[in-house]
């Protein structure tokens, strides 16, 4: 098969694994940002180029990332992805999928509507009804609404701190994500899922002190038995997502386990290092129909 990687504005050793994996199982991989694609239509079909090559044959596309970019630039790359899709090229994670496990909001509500145990979580451009909200809730989490890695979610017990990250926040033009707080026993759970199938999971412990648990953030993974129950909920989430893969993130609490993401570009080399498991081989096989 014709494999492309495509990527952001820079690699990751996640995409460089795909790459060389897909390589190694006998593929013709070509490697490109999607900044650099072009496309064309016209009433004689549809063309893709990878700065000047020709992509058109490409038979399977492994999409990283969007990429940075204004709305406009942003709109053009999500259609473009699309329009490979119309054109009859596979996109793994599928195009809409991906937007929306890139979205916070869109994935908390597409959970919910598959009976899927989620946090409460507020939307609003409204510093005023954040702010208010935030007071029901009394401890709460902003999060951005396509951060990842943990990086840039704040946890507020006061609600006139939050208060303060609220006007700053409006005023750069940032919707508001408040979510409840989750009191967890200072770890949660990834569940890797390939197709139906959880191919690796662990423990994430976070730093002392520190409610988050996100390997960026300093956390650990721990290779240690999950629950069957957790396991399942993660197979059910990238089902509800019309996800190829993910990575699931679940919490242990005191009203059972509930989802708090499902990242459609995970990373998998923490996950790699405790478990044993070739994360890249398992995603490549199954695209591919081996494995």
């Amino acid at each position: 098969m014709r494999v492309l990687v495509l990527y952001g504005r820079s690699q990751s050793a996640n995409g460089v694994e795909l790459a060389e994996t897909a390589e190694r199982l006998g593929h013709d991989v070509t490697v490109g940002s999607i900044l650099d694609i072009s496309s064309e239509v016209s009433s004689g079909g549809s063309r893709f180029w990878l700065n000047y090559e020709d992509i058109t044959d490409t038979d399977v596309v492994f999409l990283r990332s969007f990429g940075p970019g204004s709305c406009e630039q942003l709109t053009r790359r999500i259609s473009m992805v699309e329009h490979l899709e119309v054109a009859g090229i596979r996109v793994v994670n599928p195009c809409y999928p991906f937007r929306r496990a890139r979205d916070k909001y869109a994935t908390q509500y597409v959970l919910v509507a598959a009976g899927l145990p989620v946090a409460t979580t507020y939307t609003t451009e409204s510093m005023e009804r954040a702010y208010r909200r935030g007071q029901e809730m009394g401890v709460c989490v902003y999060k951005p609404i396509l951060g990842s890695m943990g990086k840039g979610s704040l946890k507020f017990d006061d609600p006139d701190l939050a208060y303060n990250a609220w006007k700053t926040l409006s005023r750069l033009g940032q919707p508001l994500i408040v979510q409840e707080f989750i009191t967890n026993p200072g770890r949660d759970i990834r569940v890797f899922v390939v197709g139906d199938t959880v191919t690796a999971s662990a423990y994430k412990y976070g730093v002392p002190g520190n409610w988050k648990t996100n390997v960026a953030q300093g956390g650990r993974m721990v290779d240690e038995p999950v629950p069957e129950e957790i396991l399942e909920l993660g197979v059910k989430a990238v089902d509800a997502m019309g996800l190829d893969y993910a990575g699931v993130d679940i919490i242990e609490s005191d009203r059972g386990p509930i989802i708090l993401e499902v990242n459609g570009a995970p990373g998998w080399q923490a996950l790699k290092q405790v478990t044993g498991v070739d994360v890249a081989e398992e995603i490549v096989g199954y695209v591919t129909g081996r494995g």
